[in-house]
């Protein structure tokens, strides 16, 4: 069992980078969900380079706008559905 340590905001980042990236590999026989996992991936991987430069609250407002701008194709997908989660958990951490 893997453990994971929800006060790390940068660790669950990574954790949900890895997520997308699995679920990549599990789309192959659909392209329509491959690509728009591959556009999600490319822009998470663009913010995840900037993240040590990035303040928590602008982290989270970068991933706002990047769930708000989700192509719809993936509405109801687990890939939306673990970055609301994420978002959630981000937001929840804020206040504490």
């Amino acid at each position: 069992m893997t453990f994971i340590d929800l006060s790390d905001n940068e660790g669950m980042f990574g954790l949900f980078v890895e997520f997308v990236a699995d679920e990549r590999a599990t789309c192959q026989d659909d392209p329509e969900r491959l690509r728009l996992v591959e556009e999600l991936l490319s822009q998470l991987k663009v913010l995840e380079a900037d993240l040590d430069d990035i303040p928590g609250p602008a982290v989270l407002q970068r991933l706002r706008e990047l769930r708000a701008s989700a192509d719809p194709g993936l509405a109801g997908d687990r890939v939306l559905d673990h970055l609301d989660d994420l978002l959630d958990e981000l937001e929840n951490l804020g206040r504490t």
